[in-house]
């Protein structure tokens, strides 16, 4: 596939929804700068542009010819996620996409972004560090430590049972309402280890409180088959592995 087509087909929302759109340039000449830079006539490319406005809430009569400035938080992320759909991609990465926003605008932006995905048949590649969100947008969850890949799987199997010792700490930090399920004790203790000079073995191994011998010599690939039908980069949770919590290689 050409380079630019690619790139067509794949997308990016920002988390800083008014660092990522053109001063300059209005709400409608934002979104129609695009598909003209990829051939479509200007005529057709701000009709496109303004039927994405409607279709992202905002009503073109009223928020095409704005600026950036003169919207709101919620309204340049819309404008956002317009932009992202003017070329008619199939993947879009939302980098922290709702982060900057208050609790009710971020419902309505994840709302908004499940209708668009089931309409126009996306795929979305959610990079979030709130863990509610995740688990309301995602089918499959990849959680990360130090740039490897920790666990992966469905997000039922991940949030109903995390195989690595990092994504247990990660749900057990998640805030909760009912008074009989306070973290009353910090999940991790110390600080990851210098990303230059990463520790031999188990990247985790610091900070893990079931760390053995074996961890500090051997790294667990990523993709190590964990109970549940996912994966996690961990010595527990692969069978016959020498750890003293690994479950017991099939015969």
């Amino acid at each position: 596939m050409p380079l630019s087509e690619a790139r067509r087909k794949m997308q990016m929302v920002f988390q800083d929804s008014f660092a990522s759109l053109n001063p300059r340039l209005t709400v409608e000449a934002s979104i129609a700068f695009a598909p003209i830079v990829h051939g479509l006539e200007r005529k057709q490319a701000i009709e496109r542009a303004r039927s994405l406005l409607a279709r992202v809430g905002l009503e073109p009569s009223r928020f095409a010819a704005r600026y950036p400035h003169e919207l709101s938080g919620g309204q340049r992320q819309r404008v956002n996620i317009a932009r992202a759909l003017a070329l008619r991609p199939r993947v879009v990465i939302l980098d922290e996409s709702v982060s900057a926003l208050d609790k009710s605008v971020e419902a309505q932006v994840l709302n908004l972004l499940l209708d668009l995905k089931e309409e126009f048949k996306l795929t979305y590649l959610f990079i979030s560090h709130d863990l509610n969100v995740v688990r309301y947008m995602s089918d499959r969850v990849m959680v990360m430590y130090l740039g490897r890949i920790a666990e992966l799987g469905p997000a039922e199997a991940i949030f109903g049972n995390a195989s690595h010792p990092y994504t247990r700490a990660l749900l057990s930090a998640m805030p909760s309402m009912d008074p009989d399920h306070r973290t009353m004790e910090p999940p991790l203790a110390g600080d990851p280890p210098n990303p230059i000079d990463l520790p031999p073995g188990c990247r985790f191994r610091p900070r893990c409180a079931f760390a053995e011998e074996l961890c500090g010599r051997v790294d667990p690939l990523p993709g190590a088959p964990a109970a549940g039908g996912h994966l996690a980069a961990c010595h527990m949770a692969l069978p016959g592995s020498g750890h003293t919590r690994a479950p017991a290689k099939a015969a």
